[in-house]
């Protein structure tokens, strides 16, 4: 039975070769402003969200998810065991990607079933959400140049940066402000930007 742990082991490897390579691989990323943690998110040009299920996860616990990471990243696919495999395809949405791990003699098979397409329900009020508040004042002040009250609450400052902001500009801000994060945050640095296929 594949569980999570070994599933992200073998997706981190599995990204790592694959060309391009992500800039960076982030786990347990905060999202929607707490009310959700991505399993693993590979930064590229753009974010691509990673959520994994093992084979005695509780799948359904995705369709409460689901609208948070939509709402978050440009693209989301599950990682998951062939046991899942019909649900996912009846219930998840028809953008989000669906790779299938399987154990063989050499190791964990990854095995795409569909690729990841762009959400239509991105929010980018609610993708800035996932950045503390002296990063979306910083971004506010240097990128957007708007005049920052010290009564703004992340909330406010989210909401002003949406409307100054392009989705383009906007994730890039955001992923510019989580790489310059110090700490723990970081697995893996596995490769320089460039562009997902």
């Amino acid at each position: 039975m594949l569980r999570d742990r070994e599933i992200r082991e073998a997706l981190r490897h599995h990204l790592a070769r694959r060309m391009p390579a992500p800039v960076r691989v982030i786990e347990e990323l905060g999202v929607h402003n707490g009310n959700a943690k991505a399993d693993l998110v590979a930064v590229y040009r753009e974010m691509h969200c990673f959520e994994i299920k093992g084979a005695t996860d509780s799948i359904q616990r995705l369709t409460r998810q689901a609208s948070y990471f939509d709402q978050t990243f440009p693209k989301v696919s599950l990682v998951t065991t062939e046991n899942h495999l019909t649900w996912c395809l009846r219930n998840l949405p028809p953008y989000w990607g669906i790779i299938v791990a399987t154990r063989k003699r050499h190791g964990i098979a990854l095995r795409y079933v569909r690729a990841a397409l762009s959400s239509p329900r991105f929010v980018k009020q609610k993708a800035l959400m996932m950045l503390w508040k002296a990063e979306l004042t910083s971004i506010a002040t240097d990128t957007a140049k708007i005049p920052v009250k010290s009564a703004y609450t992340r909330e406010d400052l989210a909401a002003h940066l949406s409307q100054a902001l392009d989705k383009q500009l906007t994730l890039a801000s955001i992923q510019g402000a989580i790489m310059s994060r110090s700490g723990g945050e970081y697995v893996a640095e596995v490769g320089n930007m460039a562009g997902e296929r």
